[in-house]
């Protein structure tokens, strides 16, 4: 069969199946539409394709609505009467089961999906997904084949963030790595220009080819970051001028851009800790993403609003939304009211759980190599936190970057023999603090290796004084 691809416009027909999308499916003699990480409340979309005699296979993870779509299959497992054990795949890992169980049932090579690993590592990773149970493993066997058989378009992209040296990468890739260095990357194609660009990228087999689309993929995440900074500042600028008893934070700019809403939201989010919707105007439109705190369940919130939104959809920690500009008002009123209704005060401060505390001798490779077992390490399954406390300044700390982070030497009063270095980002201001004074560290570890030498060091979250 023929076979091609269609990535809708998000400016020009949002994020999920579109009417334009079904369209040009009729205009190629498209039969078969099958839709990835959307779909779910595609209602009205899916019988206007079957009236043009396109069939629809939907692999969503989203929350379904009260009304499902009329599809010829329906793959996911969040559907009331689904039984498949793992709840939580990304959109990309249902499209995945979807080509596994074709191999099955047109009796083809089994191996052969799993030539995209490294695609179901990379969406698992940027949608956040729970990394447990058969997330966790296939994004163990995609990071390996990264590793082992990097696309030219990702190592394109990796180089750029400054991952690779001499084409080898500097470290064992993490699920951090492709969060913070392939998925911003990728997304700014579609936040910017167009999701197609990433796929050309993706998909291109040499680097020769991979160059122009890695060249603009490039420019678009400069260009995404600058106005995400200019955003960010005039969020935060409005943020000052809320009501801080208020347990939700609603902030709309009519000239924001809207491919950069999400990642402000979280942003802002950070700052402010309280469940965020970011909005601006599209097409006359209200139109946004939200993000919530730890343990709250956002969509349930926004949902409770229905009746003032046009589409909405997501899950308990992310969603998106649209409505009516005339309705902002009411829904900020009744989103707030929804989120004080059950809202519980202790999900309002922000906290770092510990795993365990260590004295500073306990930390050696061998400790670390058992910890890193656990890997890949990721939502649900988090990278052990711990906390060390009786900490001294070995007077050779001291702030690097712009002055607001901290380069740390540090030894545990009754073992001075025993240092250790660490980055502490965010906690330049601390120096002074911890100059002659005892403190408790809270950190994860990691390798830092420089000249070919390997050695642990201390990623401290944050630090507290000991009482004079």
């Amino acid at each position: 069969p023929n076979v091609s691809y269609y990535i809708p416009d998000r400016y020009g027909e949002g994020y999920g199946v579109s009417l334009k999308g079904i369209d040009f499916a009729e205009d190629n003699d498209v039969s078969l539409m099958i839709a990835l990480d959307c779909g779910i409340k595609a209602v009205d979309q899916v019988d206007y394709a079957a009236g043009k005699n396109i069939d629809f296979i939907i692999c969503d993870h989203h929350l379904p609505g009260k009304s499902i779509p009329k599809a010829v299959a329906i793959l996911n497992p969040l559907q009331s009467d689904c039984t498949y054990p793992d709840k939580y795949l990304s959109g990309c890992g249902i499209g995945f089961k979807l080509a596994q169980a074709l191999t099955q049932a047109w009796d083809l090579d089994k191996h052969e999906p799993y030539k995209y690993l490294d695609l179901v590592a990379i969406a698992a990773a940027c949608d956040i997904v729970p990394l447990i149970g058969e997330n966790r493993v296939l994004c163990h066997f995609g990071i390996q084949l990264i590793e082992e058989a990097m696309r030219p378009g990702l190592k394109l992209l990796l180089e750029n963030a400054g991952r690779l040296v001499d084409g080898r990468l500097k470290k064992d890739l993490t699920i951090g790595d492709i969060v913070f260095a392939i998925g911003p990357r990728i997304n700014a194609a579609g936040r910017m220009e167009h999701g197609q660009l990433a796929v050309e990228l993706i998909t291109s087999t040499t680097t020769k080819a991979a160059e122009i689309p890695a060249s603009r993929v490039n420019e678009n995440n400069t260009t995404r970051r600058e106005v995400d900074k200019q955003m960010l500042e005039q969020a935060l600028a409005m943020v000052q001028e809320l009501n801080e008893n208020t347990v939700s934070t609603v902030l709309f700019d009519p000239n924001w851009h809207k491919g950069v809403v999400g990642i402000v939201a979280s942003r802002v989010q950070d700052v402010r800790y309280r469940p965020t919707i970011i909005l601006t105007e599209a097409e006359g439109m209200a139109t946004g993403s939200a993000r919530s705190v730890e343990g709250f369940d956002v969509h349930a919130a926004i949902e409770s609003c229905a009746d003032l939104l046009d589409t909405y959809g997501g899950h308990r920690a992310a969603a998106g939304l649209t409505m009516k500009l005339e309705n902002l008002e009411e829904f900020r009123d009744r989103f707030e009211a929804a989120v004080d209704a059950v809202i519980d005060p202790s999900q309002l401060i922000p906290s770092i759980p510990i795993d365990l505390e260590l004295k500073l001798h306990q930390i050696n490779m061998r400790f670390y190599n058992s910890m890193n077992r656990m890997a890949p390490f990721g939502p649900e399954n988090m990278r052990p936190v711990f906390v060390s406390h009786n900490l001294k300044d070995t007077k050779r700390s001291k702030k690097v970057g712009d002055g607001s982070h901290l380069k740390l030497e540090v030894c545990q009063s009754g073992v001075e023999a025993q240092l250790i270095r660490g980055i502490a980002f965010g906690l330049g201001h601390m120096l002074d603090e911890i100059e002659d004074r005892e403190f408790s560290a809270v950190y994860t570890l990691e390798i830092n290796e420089f000249n070919g030498v390997k050695s642990l060091e201390l990623m401290v979250r944050d630090i507290k004084v000991s009482a004079s």
